[in-house]
């Protein structure tokens, strides 16, 4: 195949910035906040690219700008171009010792409080040319960027088996029902624990839905539902903030009230036995991974295999 150095001109690929930030955040408003660039820069680099193209690649809808087919074809080839380039920078990495570039994962919040994250930034002071880029998110959502690229892996609590992730068992989690108040908890029944109060917080409903089951078997109608709520958070710090005050009772993983149950500011129930969840590290089955993602996945991994 023959080329002039015109086809490399065909489409400015500095422009893509801007595209892409608006084709994510469907404002131009917003676009320019994550681009980093004046809304008027935004609009114009989208404009020469429309000049370039000779297509309307954004369409109005209420206070909404979303894509055009032709849009929708662009946001794919700019994401082929990332990627190609991406693994040309892999390649000539390869080729040197060191180990570099962008590695982004997705995980629950309750994820983040334990042991494993500060070993991980311990881990990272070696490999200053690794960037870690990090979301906190619901198991469902770590799924859903994972099969839709958005990020490289994930932690999640649920093995729900889908087809095309590989699951990895990576630890186990506790969960524990605790409150500022020991009493409730001494002599707690399937009757008694319809009248405490409790404090919800995204991704709490596992929780309780799996401790209900474990501690009380015989009652298999007794969920999330069941129970009356004094209140909801949208992290799972204030919710332990409000049990703490006294607000109300939650499920939260042993590991993110350790201290305050050793200072007896939060009490836990004494189950007959430990309620232990497993956690998993998911990938993309079959899926070639650049170097610098399996080193921090070995990073994780190590760090159980060292405890």
């Amino acid at each position: 195949m023959s080329f002039s150095n015109r086809d490399f001109m065909l489409l400015d690929q500095r422009l893509f910035k801007a595209f892409m930030a608006a084709a994510q955040t469907q404002s131009f408003t917003h676009a320019a906040t994550r681009a980093h660039m004046t809304q008027s820069g935004v609009s114009q680099h989208i404009a020469k690219l429309e000049e370039q193209i000779g297509v309307t690649l954004f369409k109005r809808i209420g206070k909404k700008v979303v894509l055009t087919d032709a849009g929708n074809a662009l946001m794919q080839y700019v994401r082929q171009q990332m990627h190609s380039t991406q693994q040309f920078m892999d390649r000539v990495h390869a080729m040197e010792t060191r180990v570099a570039g962008l590695v982004s994962y997705a995980m629950p919040p309750s994820c983040l409080m334990s042991p494993h994250f500060p070993m991980l930034l311990e881990r990272r002071r070696a490999h200053p040319d690794i960037e870690l880029n990090i979301t906190l998110t619901s198991t469902q959502e770590v799924v859903r960027m994972l099969l839709e690229n958005q990020v490289d892996f994930g932690f999640v609590t649920e093995n729900n088996n889908h087809p095309l992730l590989r699951y990895r068992l990576f630890c186990q989690e506790e969960y524990v029902l605790v409150s500022s108040d020991p009493l409730p908890l001494q002599e707690l029944t399937d009757s008694s624990i319809l009248e405490q109060r409790f404090i919800w917080y995204p991704g709490s409903s596992y929780y309780y839905d799996r401790w209900l089951k474990h501690v009380f078997p015989e009652r298999c109608n007794l969920n999330t539902y069941s129970l009356t709520f004094a209140g909801e958070i949208n992290s799972i710090n204030g919710a332990i903030d409000m049990v703490a005050g006294g607000l109300g009772m939650a499920v939260i993983p042993s590991h993110c009230v350790a201290s305050l149950l050793e200072q007896e500011r939060l009490y836990r129930h004494q189950a007959s036995q430990p309620l232990l969840n497993d956690i998993h590290i998911i990938t993309i089955k079959d899926h070639e991974y650049p170097r610098r993602v399996e080193q921090v996945i070995d990073w994780f991994f190590d760090m159980v295999a060292d405890k």
